[in-house]
């Protein structure tokens, strides 16, 4: 089923809110003792609140990242197939977009009267930063394995919604089951990016960027943050008898940075394999401090 008719069905048809969105897994404050306080209702609502949130995740991602460097590149000189391949990526990535942005706003209308996002609200400082470089792709190609990296850890997490789609709400099965078809090709033009600019790129300039990607990694990509506090706000506002927890609850979740199994959680081989194998292929990622990789070579 394609983006298109997942978001006419997403219109067409109310949301359960009796069932979970997601895995309770994939939720950060699943993995602390504070989860264990809740009652039933309260994690419910906590895992569909995390979901809308990894939904804007992801619209964030394509819309600000993803979508201007297939367009920056497509500006540029690519191989005739290469640049056929990018249309199409392009156009999914929009189709994508649009797909998730109607499964939010059919979830939590009252989210979403001003526009794409509730959860995530960056500095203006940071996202203009974020604009320049996505505009210079072949200067910043660490975004090429940032892509590869969300894509594939994407397919796993559609793989598992799909894995349990007897528990999880409707809509959500069905967005993250398109999502899947397309991620595949996705992941696929990601590696041929790779392969095309960033080994043929000066092998200073790609130790610079090494060093940049694994620090955007940590600093917005791997611990709960900002957005991810703002959940857990939303969340004892819906339960003002939670209010007193809250400050615990944010406490715990910003310790899962130190935590190395939640790490582990979000990015590992069985996440990430192709990702991880190109990783032990190149020189430049010999010292990433990513939670979770360690060089094939080292593991043995």
């Amino acid at each position: 089923m394609r983006a298109t008719a997942v978001t006419c069905l997403i219109e067409s048809a109310a949301v359960d809110h009796r069932k979970r969105f997601i895995p309770e897994e994939f939720t950060p404050l699943y993995h602390t003792p504070a989860y264990r306080v809740l009652s039933e209702e309260q994690r419910l609502r906590y895992n569909q609140l995390h979901a809308i949130y990894f939904s804007e995740q992801i619209i964030f991602f394509e819309t600000a990242i993803g979508r201007p460097i297939l367009e920056a590149l497509l500006r540029g000189s690519l191989p005739l197939e290469l640049s056929k391949s990018l249309h199409r990526f392009l156009h999914e990535e929009r189709q994508h977009t649009e797909m998730f942005r109607q499964l939010n706003q059919q979830c939590a209308p009252q989210f979403y009267r001003a526009g794409h996002f509730y959860f995530i609200q960056p500095a203006r400082a940071w996202m203009a930063a974020l604009s320049w470089a996505t505009e210079h792709p072949r200067l910043f190609p660490m975004f090429f394995w940032l892509m590869l990296l969300q894509e594939e850890r994407s397919l796993f997490y559609s793989r598992r919604v799909i894995a349990q789609r007897e528990e999880l709400e409707p809509h959500f099965v069905k967005t993250h089951r398109t999502h899947l078809a397309d991620e595949v090709g996705h992941v696929r033009w990601d590696e041929e990016l790779i392969e095309t600019l960033w080994h043929r790129a000066n092998p200073v300039l790609r130790r610079v960027n090494a060093q940049l990607f694994d620090w955007m990694l940590r600093e917005f990509f791997s611990a709960p943050k900002r957005a991810q506090l703002r959940v857990v706000h939303e969340l004892t506002r819906e339960f003002p008898a939670l209010s007193a927890l809250e400050p615990e609850m944010q406490r715990q979740l910003l310790a899962l940075s130190l935590a190395r199994s939640y790490q582990r959680s979000l990015y590992s081989r069985e996440i990430a394999p192709r990702t991880f194998a190109r990783f032990d292929e190149s020189p430049e990622f010999r010292s990433l401090k990513l939670i979770g990789y360690c060089r094939a070579a080292e593991a043995r």
